[in-house]
């Protein structure tokens, strides 16, 4: 009996384990597959607008829209050098539960702060408009103008882009991991750590 017991409980606790370790990696996976998504559509955003634009500076010839389209290719380079190293790095797997919230943490903050940063990028966008309109000189006023809706129409898509990853690694992570979190415990005894995960 004791020998079946102590089977038993080898058993359970390799179960729950194998589980435990399920959850753990699909959703490192789920993660890593999400975010992998938002570096293809900053990349196809930025790609937009380096073609785009270069063929908007070639066929207008209006000064005011060349430095738009000027402006809206230095901020699709950028952002280019921003996506591509995270589109082709391989992400490794999280190794500790520690190490996975400590990551989806940062993720989501991340995203976070730039939502807001691309506020601030709105508000530069607007303050070089009301800047240029001040200049006596025209082709600055054009200059400023240009540069003004560019930055406004780069931070606006940025904003976008950063508010939706931010959303849908915030409910991956309430969906997924959360749920899974609640069920696992762990408690001290004095001179013993338990840990313990409910299965209902």
């Amino acid at each position: 009996m004791k020998y079946f017991s102590l089977i038993l409980i080898l058993f359970c606790f390799e179960y729950a384990t194998a589980q435990n370790d399920s959850v753990f990696r699909k959703f490192d996976n789920g993660k890593n597959k999400l975010n992998h998504s938002g570096m293809i559509v900053l990349t196809s955003w930025a790609g937009a607008n380096i073609v785009g634009s270069s063929i908007g500076y070639a066929l207008t010839n209006s000064y005011e829209e060349k430095e738009f389209y000027l402006m809206n290719a230095t901020w699709g380079v950028i952002n280019l050098g921003i996506a591509l190293p995270g589109l082709f790095s391989k992400a490794k797997p999280t190794p500790t539960l520690y190490e996975l919230q400590k990551n989806q943490t940062k993720i989501e903050k991340l995203f976070l702060a730039n939502a807001l940063l691309d506020l601030a990028y709105i508000s530069g966008g607007f303050y070089l408009k009301e800047y240029g309109s001040n200049q006596p000189d025209q082709k600055k006023q054009q200059m400023y103008n240009g540069f003004g809706n560019s930055v406004i129409i780069q931070g606006a898509g940025l904003m976008i882009f950063d508010a939706a990853m931010t959303i849908l690694n915030n409910r991956n992570r309430k969906k997924h991991l959360d749920p899974f979190l609640k069920k696992a415990s762990v408690s001290f005894t004095g001179n013993t750590i338990r840990l313990g995960y409910k299965f209902y």
